[in-house]
């Protein structure tokens, strides 16, 4: 594509807020083909709008037209099929693979996923009638990540001797497929991973990886220091060998203050992100330590620093929510939840814990709207296991319990069940004579049945109440 070409292109991208489109694949298509592409009527269909990703570059205007023309897909069955990866395959084999009556085999309806569309029509059929399948060592392996490898490998895999000694046994799962013959069979024979100090790294986790990084990661010098050790676990594997090597020269990971943080957690985040958070003049601060924990690298640098800098973390009552449970969320959601006008109000004041970052903001608002809080009649509530209830079983169980006039003593404990659950188990008791509201020993106050806050599981050891026979009802009188 020519300069003049790309710059016409990018201008109809910005005005299209899709940017995310440009990649190196559109760089080589013709731009009257690509802007055909993005000016298709089809992308103002909800069935089909999800399609328009940097994937669709692989085909091209005449195959997507006809794919997206498919009368198939106006059936339910065919539907989930309608991801970005379809444009991995082409109009032909997407024809013969939806027109396959293997599909209504229960034998292979699991397998027919989106992931069919790595494989081709040729190897599905060929794939779909192995041997390999009915022998019980493989048969777990008969997965839609198989349509990730193509016939020839997957025999020359299932096929291999080693799968007949114990020692390779963990390696056998269906994410093998992620790999192909030639690197399954050179990592198999790295004589490394059988030392000691490589064991845990022997996890199926380790088909994410090339046979020549997995090399690499294994002849790392930096192994041999008691430092870096912690950081030898299988999650290793989604790093490269170059990004590892990187992160491991960082001087600061021999800092005393970052000890805790240096575990194989690291491995989720990448090099620049990790090199930028170690630097930050924050952790020279009392205040921010604590939140040097593990977790901090699920986060990002941007998101890390946005999120030190919000104003209302530094007042005395948002202290208790500087936890290392706030790596969950984005900094806009926080910002957004600490200038909640409702922590003016006193009653909402006890859910002002770390347990608030579980939830996001729109699930907060929405909990802290509803219009029971202004009843101040459900006060036992107001505490922070509130925020791990969903709002549908907040709203319909105590609408359940009013039926029953005993929604003054409702409790988180009893809103963790389905309404459905809690209606059966109310007309249980109801028809054995048992009380819903009972004395309460200790205070000698009305309280719930314990029953109708006992978890699931302790109602057989408990109560002797199956939660089998619950579920299905039918106890009315």
């Amino acid at each position: 594509m020519k300069s003049d070409e790309y710059q016409e292109i990018f201008r109809l991208l910005k005005s299209m807020n899709r940017l995310d489109l440009i990649s190196s694949i559109m760089l080589t298509r013709q731009a009257s083909d690509v802007k055909k592409i993005l000016l298709m009527d089809e992308w103002n269909d909800e069935r089909f709008k999800h399609l328009l990703t940097s994937n669709v570059w692989q085909s091209n205007y005449d195959e997507i037209q006809n794919v997206l023309k498919m009368p198939e897909w106006n059936d339910e069955k065919f539907k989930p099929l309608l991801t970005s990866n379809i444009w991995l395959s082409n109009f032909k084999d997407i024809q013969d693979i939806l027109s396959m009556d293997e599909w209504n085999n229960e034998k292979f309806k699991h397998l027919f996923t989106s992931n069919v569309w790595h494989s081709n029509y040729e190897d599905i059929k060929k794939i779909l009638y192995m041997d390999e399948w009915n022998n019980e060592k493989y048969s777990f392996l008969f997965t839609p990540t198989v349509w990730q490898s193509n016939y020839k490998d997957i025999k020359s895999i299932l096929s291999m001797e080693e799968w007949d000694d114990d020692f390779y046994k963990p390696l056998l799962a269906p994410n093998i497929w992620n790999s192909n013959f030639d690197d399954v069979k050179s990592i198999l024979s790295l004589k490394k991973l059988k030392g000691d100090k490589f064991e845990s790294l022997f996890t199926s986790t380790i088909w994410q990886s090339s046979y020549n990084s997995v090399e690499s990661i294994l002849n790392m010098k930096e192994w041999d220091e008691e430092l870096f050790k912690p950081l030898l676990t299988s999650n290793i594997w989604q790093c490269s060998s170059e990004n590892i090597r990187k992160i491991l020269s960082i001087p600061q990971l021999k800092d005393e203050k970052f000890r805790s943080i240096l575990t194989s957690s690291i491995w989720n985040s990448n090099y620049e992100d990790i090199n930028n958070i170690l630097k930050m003049d924050e952790w020279n601060h009392d205040e921010f330590k604590p939140l040097l924990t593990p977790n901090i690298w699920i986060s990002t640098y941007t998101n890390i620093k946005n999120m030190l800098l919000i104003d209302e973390l530094k007042e005395e009552r948002f202290k208790p929510l500087l936890t290392p449970n706030i790596w969950k969320r984005r900094f806009e959601d926080v910002k957004k939840i600490l200038q909640m006008p409702e922590w003016d109000n006193e009653k909402f004041k006890p859910l002002l814990t770390s347990t608030i970052w579980n939830s996001n903001y729109d699930d907060i608002k929405k909990k802290l709207s509803l219009p029971y809080w202004d009843e101040n009649k459900y006060p036992q509530l107001l505490v922070p296991s509130l925020f791990s209830i969903s709002m549908s079983n907040i709203v319909n169980g105590i609408e359940l319990l009013k039926k029953y006039g005993i929604d003054n003593y409702v409790t988180n404990k009893c809103l963790r069940f389905k309404t459905d659950f809690l209606k059966n188990l109310i007309e249980y008791l109801v028809s054995n004579n048992i009380e819903l509201v009972t004395v309460n020993s200790k205070t000698h106050e009305y309280c719930l049945n314990p029953i109708l806050s006992c978890e699931k599981g302790q109602l057989k050891k408990r109560f002797n109440i199956d939660p089998d026979e619950i579920k299905k009802g039918g106890f009315s009188k």
